[in-house]
């Protein structure tokens, strides 16, 4: 059976715990409360029994005039006829009240101030004490041989006091364990929280790209550390198989690149020698083929590269928009030659990372728009802070990107129907990613009135974030 309501959070499993141990001991604490009751009354109307049957016989040998003098003398010796079970209220220590009634119904003795409670057993009888105030009293009408009643009772104020005094003992122990069952799962929860908020933030930064870090471990040995030891050797023979694909496919882009650079050489040589015929047009068709395919074997090269996260030691700390700035400077006039807008705006924004690397993203997208978007008028690049963010956000008035393409366009190789008549090779929106990712940001794709939004998201430089 499926347990729908159990908690499946360890906050919430922490609070379960609490909740269960918490009633957990209101239910014993209310089970004890209740034992000590009920021996409490036990032995109060053990007491009465006693009392009563010792008058009974002392009856039956000296009859009711000598039961009423022993009745007088013993609230005689109370002083004051009060009476307080196991509190010592009385001189002799006694706790028991009496009536005797003749058989004509007259009382002749007894000071316990209360009407005469019917015959048998009375858990609840009100009496007036000498001293002012009411009580409650708990009492025995019994029948005397030949007329007449005896009434003996007990104060049950000794169980109202038991019982705030266990009251006051539970809530103070109850209390005390609260606050320490508080503590402890609080302590508990925040360490198996930090614990997994450090095992999670590894695995976010390894998803962003830092295939070098590895789960978090304190050296105690428990379940977390062997976890973390597991997932460590996974990802160790994973970072293997990975720099071993890497290389394959690194070497296998070089070793293909190189015959291919020779083949476009012997091919520019044969078409200068045979300028000015038909042959050199097909040779000039066979160099543009050539030149895609060594542009595709570099861009492996450079993703291969970028991936392998080897660029994170040449990361300096820049001011992104002088860097796209500079792009940007670049790319004015062959936009203005097509009869489009290209505009820069924002704020400087500091972040560590490759100038270099960060202007071919934003190269990339600039082609892609001068390419792919003909019908555009403009393009406009903003740069904000967000955060301890920045916010790259590039727009232009194209076709766009059909919202169910948005997401594989980044993907290696990937070309939309729509492009496929147009020149590329599918990796340039992949590149952006791959160094995107590399400077532990991301690219996404906005939802747009009109056109195509490409936002990328760094991360500051955390030294500007101190100033």
């Amino acid at each position: 059976m499926k347990l729908r309501y159990f908690p499946r959070t360890i906050r919430g499993l922490v609070l379960a715990m609490a909740l269960v141990s918490g009633v957990v001991t209101v239910l014993l604490a209310m089970a004890m409360i209740l034992v000590v009751h009920w021996e409490l009354e036990r032995q109060l109307d053990q007491r009465i029994e006693v009392e009563t049957h010792a008058l009974l016989d002392f009856h039956a040998l000296h009859g009711f005039d000598a039961l009423a003098q022993v009745v007088a003398l013993r609230d005689r010796r109370s002083g004051t006829g009060d009476m307080g079970y196991l509190a010592g209220v009385d001189e002799a220590g006694r706790s028991t009240a009496y009536i005797l009634v003749d058989p004509q119904g007259k009382r002749r003795a007894g000071a316990f101030s209360a009407d005469i409670p019917p015959p048998g057993w009375s858990e609840f009888v009100r009496f007036r004490r000498p001293g002012g105030g009411t009580g409650v009293a708990q009492a025995m009408n019994t029948a005397l041989p030949g007329g007449g009643r005896l009434i003996v009772a007990a104060d049950r104020s000794i169980i109202d006091q038991m019982h705030w005094k266990m009251l006051r003992l539970f809530i103070a122990g109850y209390g005390a364990l609260l606050i320490l069952g508080m503590a402890v799962t609080i302590g508990f929860g925040r360490a198996v929280r930090r614990r997994l908020t450090g095992i999670e933030a590894s695995a976010e930064a390894i998803m962003a790209g830092d295939l070098s870090r590895r789960m978090p471990l304190d050296g105690s040995g428990g379940e977390f550390d062997r976890l973390s030891l597991v997932l460590n050797r996974m990802l160790d023979r994973m970072g293997a198989l990975l720099d071993n694909l890497r290389q394959v496919s690194g070497d296998i882009a070089h070793d293909l690149r190189t015959p291919l650079q020779r083949v476009r050489n012997r091919l520019e040589d044969t078409a200068r020698a045979v300028s000015g015929t038909p042959v050199h047009t097909r040779i000039d068709a066979t160099i543009a083929e050539m030149d895609a395919l060594l542009n595709l074997f570099s861009s492996l090269l450079a993703i291969s590269e970028i991936e392998g996260q080897s660029i994170r030691a040449r990361f300096t700390s820049l001011n992104l928009y002088q860097v796209i700035d500079e792009i940007v400077d670049i790319y004015q006039p062959t936009v203005e030659d097509q009869g489009r807008t290209l505009k820069l705006t924002g704020e400087p924004v500091t972040v560590r990372g490759d100038g270099k690397l960060l202007q071919r993203v934003i190269a990339n997208l600039l082609d892609n728009a001068l390419l792919h978007a003909p019908g555009s008028t403009f393009i406009h690049i903003a740069i904000a802070r967000d955060g301890e963010q920045a916010i790259v956000l590039v727009h232009d008035d194209g076709p766009g990107i059909p919202e169910a393409d948005r997401e594989r366009v980044f993907r290696r190789l990937t070309r939309l129907d729509a492009s496929r008549s147009t020149p590329g090779h599918g990796l340039g929106l992949n590149l952006v990613a791959a160094i995107v990712a590399a400077h532990g940001g991301s690219v996404t794709i906005d939802p747009a009135p009109a056109g195509l939004a490409i936002r990328i998201v760094l991360p500051l430089d955390p030294a500007s974030l101190k100033n």
